[in-house]
């Protein structure tokens, strides 16, 4: 049964609509908490670790990232879909496919088991280290899994409580490690701190979906989910390459130091990418049941606030980051200040490109979605491999901003090939766009002057506030349906 079909079945779209933006906000606030507690152990961590073993950490964690993809076999991306599909046997079909990955993660265990001196070196992370990548990348992909499942119900509550979870978990075993039982080896400490917290939650998630059905090998569910996502591997290793190959790069090519001052900056932007990536969560549910509805005029509109709301996030980022890099990381850590800017720029246009890709997701056209992702990962393995080595670390940043921006317009005419036209308002999404650009411009040039950025700060926040006001009209029903209030 066609998508489109079913949600034309749903009789109470206020509702639907109202979970969403009540998902979208508790997601966000609650990411941003957890994810806050994360940031500020950036201190400790940048702190109690050297530069090198901070640096050989963040590589472990890209390497991780690549081999989480073959993992879960990107599975988690049909969930959206098979709600839809399989209605009333969306936990017969979770539960069979976490099968197929449990079955997937043996296979490569053993694998790596064999090779583990041979794929250490051949990462410089050391020999040993190829078996705790396997069971981080394990549990990384069951809980990305688990909470695809969680979003598709606005089930948020659960999805925050394993993240908290495992936050809080992550930093205090990985501080106890470091301290008390390999002060010598901070790099092992810190991933061991973050391996065992994952394994844990990976046994909840298991035991959880099997409780919900019992796990079965099924014909139909491994060849929907495969069909469905297989296409989206390279799509999502893509990814990963456009976000971490850099931190590779750096640490193969000039030093583990450049490396963890790289990723330290990468670390600091990396705040926007979770409030992006919790929008996206309940923007997304909703953007399909729109399109089924056939609402154009409604999704053109929401969208431009939409990318208004995180361009305005993105340059206030920019404007702060040198301050906050000193008082996350001192004095040591300073000369990221001239990274960071670039980076959350490269960021502002991943976050774009989920507006066209979730046209391509609605129409499951998966195949398109990897050959605009392959393209931008090839470009950015190519920039980095001819830039880095001629002017230093600092190049990859504005690699990864050309190709994020390439990435964003791949998908644009890609969604466009797929209706004939232009979704959304391209007059405001250009001009959003080019105006964050400028700012990054301007914010690189004040970088070394903090009274004139923090004046600027104040002043768009002053014409943030005005607009609001003259808009509180507007903004009243938005308000009712995040906090899930009805009209007397």
């Amino acid at each position: 049964m066609k998508v489109a079909n079913l949600f034309k079945r749903k009789k109470d779209r206020t509702s639907s609509g109202s979970s969403a933006a009540k998902a979208g906000l508790w997601y966000t606030v609650g990411n941003m908490m957890i994810k806050g507690i994360t940031f500020l152990s950036i201190p400790i961590f940048s702190r109690i670790m050297s530069q090198e073993d901070y640096g050989l950490y963040n590589t472990f964690l890209s390497y991780a990232s690549i081999l989480t993809i073959f993992l879960g076999l990107a599975l988690n991306t049909s969930i959206k879909n098979a709600k839809y599909d399989f209605p009333e046997k969306l936990n017969s079909y979770c539960s069979s496919l976490s099968l197929l990955i449990l079955c997937n993660t043996v296979l490569v265990a053993v694998l790596s088991a064999v090779f583990s001196a041979q794929l250490g070196a051949f990462a410089a992370l050391g020999g040993g280290m190829a078996v705790l990548m396997v069971a981080d990348s394990f549990g990384n992909a069951m809980l990305t899994f688990y909470n695809a499942s969680l979003a598709v119900d606005f089930r948020y509550k659960e999805y925050l409580g394993l993240s908290f979870f495992y936050s809080i978990n992550s930093i205090l075993l990985s501080v106890l490690l470091i301290l008390g039982v390999f002060p010598e080896n901070g790099y092992l400490a810190r991933t061991l701190g973050s391996v065992v917290p994952l394994l844990l939650i990976s046994g909840y998630v298991l035991v959880r979906l099997f409780h919900s059905a019992k796990p079965r090998f099924s014909g139909e569910y491994w060849k929907y989910g495969l069909k469905f996502s297989l296409p989206l591997i390279p799509h999502g290793l893509s990814q990963i390459l456009l976000s971490q190959f850099d931190r590779i790069m750096i640490l193969n090519t000039i030093s583990e130091t450049k490396a963890g001052i790289y990723s330290f900056a990468y670390n600091i932007a990396i705040l926007y990418q979770v409030l992006s990536t919790s929008m996206d969560t309940a923007w997304t549910p909703w953007f399909y049941e729109r399109m089924a509805a056939g609402d154009e005029a409604g999704i053109r509109k929401k969208t431009s606030w939409y990318v208004l709301l995180m361009s305005g996030v993105a340059v206030l980022l920019m404007l702060v980051c040198p301050e906050v890099i000193l008082l996350m990381g001192g004095a040591k850590y300073a000369e990221s200040k001239y990274s960071v800017i670039p980076i959350v720029l490269g960021m502002y246009f991943a976050f774009l490109y989920y507006l066209p890709a979730a046209v391509e997701y609605y129409y499951k056209k998966t195949k398109l979605i990897a050959v605009g992702t392959v393209c931008a990962a090839v470009i950015n393995i190519v920039l980095n491999a001819v830039f880095i080595p001629l002017y230093g670390y600092l190049a990859a940043a504005y690699t990864t901003v050309a190709c994020y921006i390439l990435y964003f317009f791949f998908h644009l005419f890609i969604a466009r090939r797929l209706l004939g036209r232009f979704l959304f308002n391209m007059k405001n999404l250009l001009c959003s766009a080019l105006a964050v650009c400028v700012f990054s411009a301007v914010c690189l040039l004040l970088v070394d002057h903090p009274v004139i950025r923090l004046a600027v700060l104040g002043a768009l926040v002053l014409a943030a506030a005005a607009a609001a006001f003259r808009n509180k009209e507007m903004l009243k029903p938005l308000l009712k349906k995040i906090l899930g209030k009805r009209d007397s």
